[in-house]
C-alpha cells in the first residue's frame, strides 16, 4: 500500500509540474492629464450695490427702491435687456444711535439697506459703459467686473482632448521606461474643470467724468483627467 502511495504522488507531482505556467496580466499605469484652452471673453458681468440709510426702515427701503428703479431704468436705455439684471443680494442692518457720539464721527445710524445686483453685458464692449450707467443713475459700489465666455461648451472639449492626449503621453513615457507599451485603458475620471476669468476690477466706484476704460484679460479652461492605461511587454 505504501508503494501505491508514492507512484500516486509521483504521479501527481509529475501531472502539476507538466501546467503551463500562468500569464502575468497587464500592468496598470495611473496618471492624470491636464488641458488648457485660453480664449478672449465674449460676455461680462458687473456686480454693483445700491446702498441707503434713514433713521426710519420705510425711508431706507423706499430710497433703495428708488435708486435701483433708476438704475434699471438708465441700464435698459443703454441697452441691457432687463431680464440680465437680476437680483443677487439684500440686506437690512439697524445700528442704533448711542447717546454721546464725536463730533465728526462718520459712523451712520439707523437703518441701511443694501442691495447688491449683477448685470450680464452679451455686447463685451459696453462694460465700462454699464458701469458708467450704474454710477450716474445711484449705483453706490461697483464691487467687481468678471469676464467670461456665454458658452464655454466648445472650449471644454477642446480641453477634454488634449487633458486626455497629456496622460496618454505620460503614460507612454513611464511604459517605454520599463520596457512596455500600452495595450489598452481600463477607466477613466473626468476631474474638475475650472474656468478662469481674468481681468478682475475691483472697486468703489463714483461717477467719473471720462467714461470708464476697462482692460480684457483672456479667460482659460482647464480640465483634468485620471487615466488608468494598460501595458504589457
Amino acid at each position: 500500500m505504501k508503494r501505491i502511495a508514492a507512484v500516486a504522488l509521483t504521479l501527481l507531482l509529475l501531472s502539476f509540474g507538466s501546467l503551463p505556467a500562468r500569464a502575468a496580466g497587464p500592468t496598470e499605469l495611473s496618471v492624470s492629464g491636464t488641458g488648457s484652452v485660453t480664449l478672449p471673453p465674449d460676455l461680462a458681468t458687473v456686480n454693483a450695490t445700491v446702498e441707503t440709510n434713514a433713521a426710519n426702515i420705510t425711508d431706507a427701503m423706499s430710497n433703495n427702491n428708488a435708486r435701483y428703479d433708476r438704475v434699471v431704468a438708465a441700464l435698459t436705455r443703454a441697452g441691457i435687456a432687463r431680464s440680465d439684471v437680476t437680483l443677487s443680494g439684500y440686506n437690512v442692518n439697524y445700528a442704533p444711535k448711542p447717546k454721546f457720539t464725536p463730533a465728526n464721527s462718520e459712523e451712520r445710524y439707523g437703518y441701511t439697506v443694501t442691495r447688491a445686483f449683477s448685470v450680464k453685458v452679451k455686447r463685451i464692449a459696453m462694460a465700462g459703459q454699464v458701469i458708467d450707467a450704474c454710477t450716474s443713475a445711484g449705483a453706490t459700489g461697483i464691487n467687481d467686473v468678471g469676464f467670461g465666455i456665454a458658452d464655454p461648451a466648445p472650449a471644454r472639449d477642446r480641453a477634454v482632448a488634449l487633458a486626455v492626449d497629456n496622460a496618454r503621453d505620460m503614460a507612454t513615457k513611464l511604459a517605454n521606461a520599463a520596457g512596455l507599451h500600452i495595450v489598452g485603458i481600463k477607466s477613466m475620471d473626468l476631474g474638475g474643470g475650472p474656468i478662469m476669468p481674468q481681468g478682475i476690477m475691483m472697486a468703489k466706484a463714483l461717477p467719473a467724468a471720462a467714461p470708464t476704460q476697462l482692460d480684457q484679460s483672456n479667460v482659460t479652461v482647464t480640465v483634468n483627467v485620471n487615466v488608468v492605461f494598460l501595458a504589457a511587454p
